[in-house]
């Protein structure tokens, strides 16, 4: 049986970490919980990431396969000496593994890592991955595109950065292969590129559903003026107004202002104003993190807001220790991927590595294991990727819409002085035409 991993098939969304145990028992088989992602040894050290100006070593003693098409733009397809004789399956990695920063290389070391765990669990003998430095340039990022593509590359994984995910996706769809892609900039979606990212904007519009759903129509925003803040900003007011809510008002402060107290008055001024009665609230998104969050928190309340009719509400960056005992928080409330599968992947990700999993790891699983599902069969497809029932990865529920972005089912966590606990489920299946 083939293990895609879709509704259309099964009649419950199965688990990426299951394909094995679904070809025994795919009609009952439960997401959770999870078996074990990893049933190898264990690699004691993680593989070192290259050196900052060397391309990836390719595989050793590698020979080419006769051409599957002739002429001036016959595709020359790259074999390994010990995959000889099998039909080969290839999947294209574009990664910035020679960047100037070194966070960005750990993150592609990291992906690098996790996509390997992947084929590790979910492959057979006939997956071969081909890795490419891209930079983190566009330029480079093309012609690295060029080079899978030449080499046999029936699925491309990555680029990082939105500008290469773009020129990626005009080399590869001239030649029709999909690419699955790590930027969460929406516009780097489509004409082939699929992003598996975690877009603020999901987020924002779980945590406005529930809020609204607990009888809060009226909304606040006060946050760093940074580009991922202004996202989620835009996005608040977008989600409260499609659903009936209101934002009030919205304030930006420095990034590195560790008290907006001009910001905060206005924000409390507003916010008192708009209330009509003693039971009425407000929900206040304030997308920031660690001591700055903390600082900030409780400015309101310093203000005369009512704490009482205040409801603090945020992003998956609120998932940080630093946060939870500060009073002002506690009982906050902020969206996230399922808080069980993200800590199984993590401690399945250390046992294999001895070493915790870059912030973006289970992306790079979650689009290797999707796509050699795909490819057990034959290509990965559009209609495939477009599966309207959706997938269900290390990082829970997720499907593609047409234009490439990423739909995800979250859940809704709630801050206490020990740690966030879940007060809402993820979905365990999309309503089907949903958005």
């Amino acid at each position: 049986m083939k293990p895609v991993l879709a509704l259309r098939q099964f009649s419950v969304v199965p688990s990426l970490l299951l394909a094995g145990l679904l070809a025994a028992s795919c009609a009952t088989a439960p997401a959770r919980p999870p078996v074990p992602i990893s049933t190898g040894e264990p690699r004691t050290e993680p593989e070192p990431p290259p050196p900052p100006t060397d391309e990836l070593p390719e595989p050793e003693e590698v020979l080419p396969e006769e051409p599957e098409e002739t002429g001036p733009d016959a595709r020359l397809f790259l074999t390994p000496e010990f995959m000889e004789g099998r039909q080969i399956r290839r999947v294209g990695v574009l990664l910035p593994f020679s960047h100037s920063r070194a966070g960005v290389r750990s993150q592609a070391s990291g992906l690098l890592a996790a996509i390997e765990m992947a084929l590790f669990d979910q492959a057979g003998t006939d997956i071969l991955i081909i890795p490419k430095d891209t930079a983190g340039d566009a330029r480079q990022s093309a012609a690295a595109a060029t080079e899978v593509i030449n080499e046999g590359a029936d699925v491309i994984i990555g680029p990082l950065f939105a500008t290469s995910v773009q020129s990626v996706a005009t080399t590869a769809r001239a030649v029709d292969i999909p690419i699955i892609a790590f930027s969460n900039d929406r516009s780097a979606a489509g004409g082939g590129a699929y992003l598996m990212s975690f877009p603020p904007e999901e987020e924002v519009a779980r945590i406005v559903d529930h809020t609204m759903a607990q009888g809060i129509r009226k909304f606040a925003f006060m946050g760093p003026a940074s580009t991922y803040s202004r996202r989620v900003e835009t996005a608040l007011r977008f989600e409260a107004a499609r659903r009936g809510g209101i934002v009030i008002a919205s304030e930006f402060y420095a990034p590195d202002n560790q008290a907006p107290v001009d910001e905060a008055r206005r924000l409390a001024g507003r916010i008192n104003s708009s209330l009509m009665n003693r039971t009425e609230r407000v929900a206040v998104m304030i997308p920031d993190n660690g001591v700055q969050l903390r600082a900030v928190a409780p400015l309101l309340p310093y203000y005369e807001v009512n704490l009482r009719q205040l409801q603090y509400i945020g992003t998956s960056i609120w998932n940080d220790p630093q946060i939870w005992r500060e009073p002002v928080l506690e009982n906050a409330i902020f969206a996230m991927p399922d808080p069980q599968d993200t800590e199984y992947f993590s401690n399945a990700f250390q046992g294999v590595y001895n070493s915790e999993p870059a912030s973006l790891a289970s992306l790079g699983y979650d689009a290797a294991a999707l796509s050699i599902s795909f490819l057990t069969d034959g290509r990965v497809s559009e209609d495939e990727l477009l599966e309207a029932d959706g997938f269900r990865g290390v990082n829970g529920l997720f499907r593609f819409r047409e234009d490439g972005t990423i739909e995800r089912g979250l859940s809704i966590m709630s801050i206490r002085p020990s740690g966030p606990v879940l007060v809402e489920d993820a979905p365990d299946s999309f309503v089907v035409g949903g958005s």
